[in-house]
């Protein structure tokens, strides 16, 4: 397209020329008077300005058109990446919930299986009873997250109610160090914290996938830190982890739904990428904000003010 406006430019272009050529010589006839001395004649100055104005316009139009054409094509462009970026999400979520729902109910029928055709004594039945209740409380979170994202979606409301952040972080912790039995959570609270008047189930969403990913991405005994205090008028929750960080290039992109860093096939920590997503807008539910800073040596540290 460039080439063939280009290529019309040039045509107008000498055919304006040679249309000026034409004009002069026909004036050189008709005042009988060399083309030297025709130059100061206001004839012929009118025919150049009348020249010059032409080629002015195809300027005009050629840079217009170009412009056209590149906006084009950069539309055209974001709205591919855009095409790409939704169909690598959906692609991720279907890995993804495929491996987060295959997991626990294979344990879980596992368990079954093994009570349906053996006789187990107590101190054999414990563990395994514990594993199942481990992979059922996966299997309903996972099924309130994708609840959570869906009512999301739908113009949710947060329904205020006075939270106890200390109780609300030790039933947190209760979950955690179930499923995370070797994880280093390091919680430090400010004294005599005032009740927060947030819905308890979306503040139990964000702190808990806060928490669970700082763990996840961390290396193993690393230490998590979860600091709350209250500042003035607003509260203040940070989660600090030592794991890999953030690419400074995807920090935009990992509040979206289903986004989650790397590549789906070779990742190895679970997840459905619907963490963040619904930590951010319920944050945003409660007129909050959500920041996000480089950790010291390395890792992520997430500020949450409400």
């Amino acid at each position: 397209m460039l080439l063939a406006i280009g290529w019309w430019a040039v045509l107008l272009w000498k055919g304006y020329d040679k249309q000026f050529e034409l004009e002069v010589k026909i004036l050189e006839l008709q005042q009988k008077v060399p083309s030297t001395e025709l130059q100061v004649w206001p004839e012929y100055q009118q025919l150049k300005v009348i020249n010059l104005r032409k080629k002015a316009m195809i300027i005009g139009e050629g840079v217009f058109f170009s412009l056209c054409l590149v906006l084009g094509l950069y539309i055209i462009r974001r709205t591919a990446q855009k095409e790409f970026s939704l169909a690598r999400q959906r692609r991720n979520f279907l890995l993804s919930i495929t491996h987060e729902l295959k997991s626990p109910i294979a344990a879980l029928r596992l368990v079954l299986e093994t009570f349906q055709k053996r006789t187990l004594s107590k101190e054999q039945a414990e563990p395994l009873l514990a594993g199942g209740l481990q992979n059922a409380t996966r299997l309903q979170n996972l099924v309130q997250d994708l609840l959570l994202a869906a009512r999301l979606e739908d113009s949710w409301r947060p329904l205020h109610e006075p939270i106890s952040l200390p109780q609300l972080v030790e039933s947190c912790k209760e979950v955690l160090r179930v499923r995370f039995p070797k994880a280093n959570l390091q919680c430090q609270l400010q004294e005599n914290l005032p009740l927060l008047q947030a819905d308890k189930s979306g503040m139990t969403s964000v702190l808990m996938n806060l928490l669970e990913n700082a763990i996840k991405y961390s290396p193993e005994g690393a230490p998590v830190q979860l600091q709350i205090s209250y500042q003035g008028t607003k509260f203040m929750l940070q989660v600090a982890d030592q794991g890999q960080g953030i690419p400074p290039e995807e920090r935009h992109s990992i509040f979206d739904k289903f986004y989650r860093l790397g590549n789906e096939e070779t990742r190895k920590a679970t997840g459905t990428g619907l963490g963040l997503y619904i930590v951010k807008q319920v944050v945003q539910a409660h007129h909050g904000n959500i920041q996000l800073a480089d950790n010291h040596p390395n890792g992520t540290i997430f500020t949450i003010l409400l």
